[in-house]
């Protein structure tokens, strides 16, 4: 009994990873000005909640904003934050029970700068409080950490000092925005923090960059903090020339930081990675330079396999990824050791920049990643954001060009009275009708994976060869986007 009970535990953990992988979706979302998601978070449930800037919902000329997607990547609903001015979420950061808390920047506060932002809403995206953290000068927030006790640690940049250059900047606040303490460290050049990490439950590693006044340059930097504030160690890395870490994780006692050089007498930013203990021992770094600039964004320890590996977001303008303007991305699968073992996608890219921002591993053990596209083709305005969710290897999403959906409100077929799709539950077909043109109808079922699209106006569609289940109706009429569900029997 015992031996059964193991093997068919098994079977059940087996099937439940497995049958999480295989959710795998592109989404783009846009308005009519400039989108970019900058971080995104996921839910128990699996959904996602995303935020980062927009001038889309035209109240100012930049706002922060949240955006729900349920698990197949689905508007769910979105809402925008801020004031007058200019306003960026960073981070989202997600407490069970209680809401979301937004991380970012803000020049509304009529400081005559910018000023580090926190937005604090409930679990619908309605704003409770917003609070601005000033230290004297233009104060940027680039990354946030939610400790055990849901006190949060956030970390950037200020340029409060004699030399008015960017110093390192750390605010930890309680979950009403009070400031529990601030840290502030540099020098002459530049100095800030672009990512952190919980160590312990007490302790957390923040990367970034630090001057080295020797070399007059800066250079990687690594540190080790406890919440009350104490710095417990700090190091400097990299050879000749400037150095940046853009993202940190901890693996098997490791911090894993990856990020980018340039080097002496070039112009070009080169790959660069770092290994060290959780202790500050040196264990691994190395430079990966070519005839073009290149550098890594963020990575993830990728466990829904047997072996470590990791997922790469990396930044190049090397023209055998890329075309030829701006920037692409590029994801990229690395081995344990840490080299790349063959596997990448790099089809999500158009003329123009294409920026990914933000990497995080995903309740079945993958990864999703969001930024945002400038290519005109790409976008119903200035620029549009993407999220990208990968699977396992036979399942990752396609490219080309993308459908891109509202960042503004999606409503439900159920409560429009302008279309009408039945009978629901349905078995040999569906019938549509709608007072204005369908656009654009497609049909994907719970994995997200598309089974029916077309862009020419239709009134029915067979379905008897399809599956019994639940199906996501998604159309496109009189500009406006809508969505429902229906059951097959």
């Amino acid at each position: 009994m015992g031996i059964l009970k193991y093997i068919l535990t098994f079977l059940v953990l087996s099937s439940s990873v497995h049958g999480f992988s295989q959710i795998a979706f592109r989404r783009v979302f846009g308005g009519n000005g400039y989108d970019k998601a900058e971080g995104i978070a996921q839910l128990p449930d699996s959904s996602y909640i995303i935020t980062g800037s927009s001038s889309s919902f035209e109240d100012a000329p930049s706002q922060a904003f949240l955006l729900k997607l349920n698990k197949q990547g689905f508007h769910v609903w979105s809402k925008e934050y801020g004031g007058a001015e200019f306003e960026e979420g960073r981070r989202v950061l997600f407490v069970p029970n209680y809401g979301y808390y937004i991380i970012g920047t803000s020049s509304s506060n009529g400081s005559g700068g910018f000023d580090g932002y926190v937005v604090f809403t409930d679990l619908a995206g309605n704003k409770q409080w917003e609070k601005w953290y000033d230290n004297g000068g233009w104060e940027r927030f680039h990354d946030a950490i939610l400790l055990s006790d849901t006190s949060i640690v956030m970390m950037g940049e200020t340029d409060a000092n004699q030399e008015q250059s960017p110093d390192q900047y750390l605010v930890r606040i309680d979950k009403a925005g009070a400031v529990i303490w601030n840290y502030q460290m540099g020098g002459v050049g530049v100095d800030y923090f672009q990512k952190g990490v919980l160590v312990t439950d007490t302790t957390f590693s923040v990367v970034g960059t630090g001057y080295l006044a020797d070399s007059l340059k800066s250079k990687a930097f690594v540190g080790l903090f406890h919440k009350d504030g104490t710095l417990i160690w700090d190091t400097l890395a990299g050879s000749n020339g400037t150095y940046l870490l853009n993202d940190v994780q901890l693996v098997s006692n490791q911090l894993k930081c990856v990020g980018e050089n340039i080097k002496t007498g070039r112009t070009d930013q080169d790959y660069y990675f770092l290994f060290l203990t959780s202790q500050g021992d040196f264990v691994q770094q190395e430079d990966i330079i070519d005839d073009y600039s290149n550098r890594y964004v963020g990575f993830v320890n990728y466990t829904a396999l047997p072996s470590n590996k990791y997922f790469l977001t990396s930044q190049s303008n090397n023209p055998q990824y890329s075309f030829p303007v701006g920037e692409d991305f590029t994801i990229t699968r690395f081995a344990a050791a840490f080299y790349w073992d063959g596997y990448g996608v790099n089809q999500y890219n158009a003329t123009g920049q294409d920026q990914a921002n933000h990497i995080i591993q995903t309740n079945d053990g993958f990864a999703v990643v969001v930024g945002y596209h400038s290519d005109p083709g790409f976008s119903t305005g200035g620029s549009s954001m993407f999220v990208v969710k990968l699977g396992n290897d036979n399942n990752f999403p396609a490219g080309g060009q993308p459908t891109i959906y509202s960042i503004l409100k999606v409503e439900d077929l159920e409560n429009n009275s302008t279309i009408s799709i039945y009978p629901n539950p349905f078995t040999e077909s569906i019938q549509i009708d709608s007072e204005n043109v369908v656009e654009y109808m497609e049909v994907l079922d719970l994995t997200g994976k598309q089974i029916y699209v077309s862009s020419s106006q239709i009134t029915s569609i067979n379905t008897s060869d399809w599956e019994k289940g639940t199906y996501i109706i998604r159309c496109q009429s009189n500009g406006a986007w809508y969505t429902s569900k229906l059951l097959k029997f």
